[in-house]
């Protein structure tokens, strides 16, 4: 979790290969050694999709990362001289807090979260997606992640949880600032600025939940405001809540959104087909998160010591299930890197599995049709460069720079 610059290995995701095209390294690692221990990430590697999928769903494994043992993640928790207000925001997270806890808060925000909700929400998911094609068609040029995929999510969750969307701008900000929790090589990602918008964030977070008080809505806000006036929920465990909500909630649909359309740059019979048959888009939605999985890794910490694959994995070590990887393995997915919208039974793992199974698949699902869909329509003969993708170096989390499009 430290930005320190790994030896090479089996596994090295901050080198520039692995960066541009980390799916060579990955099926590499997956024939060698699905079960690997790396200096890297202090952690054990799994990479086929069984073994993800046995891990992922293994109750004998915890999301709290805090209790991770290796000398990488003391090392964070040590130097990253976090404020009391802050330690007991990291002990409220929904990983960090207990099973009954955090069984709590899922079902606090599962109606939200839910199908029906997300898909009453679809017309106003339209009316910011129109609005901000309309800017792009005005100038006839798009950048995809920045004038697009990096704004929508952020109006959307906004919108959902109960926030204002002039305050869009600077929610993004704060939201980008909890990235260094994923990865700390993410360009602009440290501590320090974490803390920093940390500090404005919770106030922020506190005048809503006063100003929900005086003035209820229909959101997600006020729900969570009446569980709290209930008990279910302590005061900094529902601002942190809110906060880690307006975290998760755009930064996978922005990654889905980039890599989507540089997908389709790649591959245009593909983009071609799902023009003539815009019915696949469901279909054509869960491949791009398999083909290109948003979420690159989820962390599991052993609450004892357990054996994957006859390799011993002491008590509160850390095991990182690659996704990505699993998402790729050829025992699992036929021609795993042939891009195919209308792929049948992709049962991929991007959104992990088990009890900390993602809580906004929904949304990413509704909210990246309803995207797609409208670009496509509104542009279909969009140029772009897929030889010269900028992508962010990350072992947690894959998602482009930016991508300049002309329309």
């Amino acid at each position: 979790m430290l930005p320190l610059r790994p030896v090479a290995g089996r596994y090295n995701p901050y080198d520039p290969s692995y960066i541009r095209d980390p799916y060579p390294w990955l099926d590499r690692l997956r024939a060698t050694a699905p079960v690997h221990y790396s200096r890297v990430t202090g952690s054990y590697l799994v990479s086929s999709y069984a073994l993800a999928t046995e891990v992922l769903a293994d109750r004998r494994y915890t999301g709290n990362r805090k209790l991770d043992s290796s000398l990488r993640n003391r090392m964070f928790l040590r130097f990253g001289k976090f404020s009391p207000a802050e330690e007991k925001a990291q002990d409220s997270t929904l990983t960090n807090v207990s099973d009954d806890m955090h069984q709590s808060m899922r079902n606090a925000i599962s109606y939200d979260f839910g199908k029906r909700r997300v898909t009453a929400l679809l017309p106003r998911i339209e009316f910011w997606v129109d609005r901000l094609l309309d800017e792009a068609a005005a100038r006839g040029t798009i950048d995809l992640v920045n004038d697009f995929s990096a704004k929508l999510p952020v109006l959307v969750v906004a919108e959902l949880l109960g926030f204002p969307p002039q305050d869009a701008r600077r929610l993004q900000e704060w939201s980008d600032s909890y990235l260094v929790l994923v990865d700390p090589l993410i360009k602009g990602a440290g501590v320090a600025r974490m803390s920093g918008a940390f500090h404005q964030f919770d106030p922020y977070i506190a005048d809503t939940l006063s100003r929900k008080r005086a003035e209820p809505g229909d959101d997600l806000i006020t729900r969570l405001l009446e569980r709290h006036r209930e008990g279910e929920f302590d005061a900094a465990q529902l601002r942190t809540l809110i906060m880690m909500l307006m975290v998760a909630g755009h930064e996978v649909i922005t990654n889905l959104l980039g890599n989507a359309v540089a997908t389709l740059l790649r591959f245009p019979e593909e983009r071609r087909r799902l023009q003539k048959e815009p019915e696949l888009m469901p279909t054509a939605i869960e491949e791009f998160i398999r083909f290109e999985s948003p979420i690159q890794a989820a962390w599991r910490i052993a609450k004892e010591d357990l054996e994957i694959e006859g390799v011993t994995v002491p008590a509160r070590r850390a095991v990182t299930v690659l996704i990505g990887a699993a998402n790729n393995d050829p025992a699992q997915f036929t021609d795993p890197r042939r891009l195919d919208v209308g792929r049948a039974d992709n049962r991929h793992l991007g959104f992990a599995l088990g009890s900390h199974y993602c809580a906004g698949p929904w949304l990413a699902r509704v909210e990246g049709a309803a995207a797609l869909s409208r670009f496509l329509e509104r542009f279909p003969d969009f140029r772009g460069d897929a030889t010269r993708l900028r992508w962010k170096p990350a072992a947690g989390l894959r998602g482009l720079y930016e991508l300049p499009l002309t329309l």
